[in-house]
């Protein structure tokens, strides 16, 4: 549905060429990727990084990954633990045709990101959204686990669930007790958790992202993706990884070699530089993260009637108005009648339907100009 309201703009503009257009839809900062990490990948390519590499990926990207785990999370892995992808999303769709067999149940944690049900669909299993609960009082969701332990004993065939934190798009980071929770929940039925925590390196408050990975040392249960996309600026350059258990982790990578062969040379190379020397980047976003969040959020909430979630992580403010009942129709409304361009909530899943969402990881004056055409739009 994002795509939908995407491609109705791109018509629009087509058929208008003159048409201004605010995206701020996808899910994607508005600088580019960092000079050193450009550069990283230029001497790459003068050096010969433009032949095949092992299917799981380079092992002096997977030695710099279980460098990082140790320096920033105090886990111990081993590089047979990573499957390096082209991007997270290969990684979902990997795990997902490595591990079901149609009519298994996946239990997806909504509203998140499409692909997750998408992924799930593609590999013949059957998708269980459970939608979180969204807290009037302190602005945030949260995961009601009692529901989701009930609705896994009543399947016929669970196998799988899905968690998204820090949330794309909610902005809800699950806590450690919860993540806890939710673990020894899988490893009770017999379950595998997909731990998407792509956004980790994007949370406000004064505590690191949870990682599942502290939750066993075996990781049995347990598949973890992530990726340079969001953190670093690299979406155009489609490099992510998961990690899990060695056997699971050999297979997947047999597997890439028929869909992909293996993630781009010079970007392996390039993700290296940004392992090493991208922290100083990563705090400089965060702080101008922090800024537009604030901004955001005070500019959306005097919407009339409008509810906003608090963003405890990632870079979108995902936000509920009485105009958008029809989450697509308004998205295409709005695009219609002053260019502005918002992913629709319904895209989401289950909870979503009513909600918008908007990547805040822009500049002031379009974050600000946007919200001003809402506001004139519903008023």
């Amino acid at each position: 549905m994002i795509r939908e309201v995407h491609d109705f703009a791109q018509q629009l503009l087509l058929e208008d060429p003159a048409r201004k257009l605010l995206s701020l839809h996808f899910g994607e900062s508005d600088q580019g990727t960092p000079a050193f990490i450009v550069e990283a990948a230029v001497q790459a390519l003068r050096n010969g990084a433009v032949f095949y590499e092992n299917n799981g990926g380079r092992e002096d990207l997977k030695q710099a990954l279980v460098k990082f785990y140790r320096r920033q999370h105090g886990v111990e892995l081993s590089t047979a633990h990573f499957v390096v992808t082209c991007g997270a999303t290969q990684a979902i769709l990997l795990t997902m045709l490595a591990t079901l067999v149609p009519g298994d149940e996946v239990f997806n944690i909504t509203p998140n990101w499409p692909n997750f049900t998408e992924a799930a669909r593609i590999s013949g299993a059957i998708v269980r959204e459970v939608p979180l609960v969204f807290d009037e009082a302190q602005s945030v969701f949260q995961l009601d686990m009692a529901e989701l332990e009930k609705r896994i004993v009543a399947a016929d065939a669970p196998r799988m669930v899905v968690v998204n934190s820090p949330s794309n798009p909610t902005g809800w980071i699950i806590s450690t007790r919860q993540q806890e929770h939710l673990f020894r929940l899988c490893v009770k039925h017999g379950l595998l958790l997909l731990s998407d925590e792509i956004y980790d390196r994007i949370v406000f408050n004064d505590e690191r992202s949870p990682t599942a990975l502290k939750l066993s040392n075996e990781l049995d249960h347990l598949v973890v993706v992530n990726g340079f996309s969001k953190t670093y600026c690299m979406t155009g350059w489609r490099l992510g990884y998961l990690i899990t258990t060695p056997q699971r982790a050999a297979q997947m990578a047999r597997m890439q070699e028929f869909v992909v062969s293996h993630a781009p040379s010079m970007a392996q190379v390039a993700a290296i530089a940004a392992l090493r020397d991208g922290e100083p980047f990563i705090a400089s976003s965060l702080e101008r993260y922090r800024g537009l969040r604030q901004l955001v959020s005070e500019h959306l909430g005097a919407l009339p009637g409008a509810r906003v979630a608090r963003t405890e992580g990632s870079f979108y403010a995902f936000f509920k108005i009485p105009a958008a009942a029809d989450s697509v129709a308004f998205c295409q409304q709005l695009v219609k009648e002053t260019g502005v361009v918002l992913a629709p909530g319904s895209a989401f899943g289950a909870g979503g339907e009513g909600w918008l969402r908007l990547c805040f990881a822009n500049t002031p004056e379009r974050l600000t100009s946007a919200i001003d055409k809402i506001y004139k739009l519903m008023t």
